[in-house]
């Protein structure tokens, strides 16, 4: 290969398309609610994918800011303290449970979305909740009609 097809193929996670029904449930709570990107990965990436996929963010809170990565206690505790918000105040949101049982263990509520595809057709390594979530959804809309009506 050469390098600009090395180049190329590194860049091409930057042009990710998100799962179709994120976007506009993303869209609608953020109408209701302050939504923050806290993940692990590259703040860059991060941005370029949001903006690839027309998502607006009021934060993004990447473990790279913080230089402590998730499941450590410390990067929930700092995000929360840098939203100035008690941990209990916050929903975690995500498709894989070692982010939500650390995040219930900081205090956090939680939020499994059920992703079937998300890792190709053998599927997740972990389909199903393993802990008592606060909302347990199939998609994105799904959990956004839930997160309104509970306004």
């Amino acid at each position: 290969m050469t390098e600009d097809e090395r180049e190329r193929l590194w860049r091409v996670r930057h042009e990710l398309d998100a799962w179709p029904d994120f976007a506009p449930a993303q869209a609608a709570l953020r109408k209701a609610f302050p939504v923050v990107s806290f993940t692990m990965l590259p703040t860059a990436l991060v941005v370029d994918v949001s903006r690839h996929n027309a998502i607006a963010w009021d934060a993004v809170i990447s473990c790279e800011m913080i230089g402590v990565y998730k499941p450590h206690a410390q990067a929930y505790a700092t995000a929360a303290r840098w939203m100035a918000l008690d941990p209990a105040q916050i929903l975690m949101v995500a498709c894989h449970n070692f982010d939500l049982n650390a995040a219930h263990q900081a205090g956090f509520r939680t939020a499994f979305v059920r992703r079937p595809d998300e890792w190709g057709p053998e599927g997740p390594p972990d389909p199903k909740p393993n802990m008592a979530c606060d909302f347990i959804e199939d998609g994105f809309e799904a959990l956004m009609l839930r997160l309104l009506a509970s306004r």
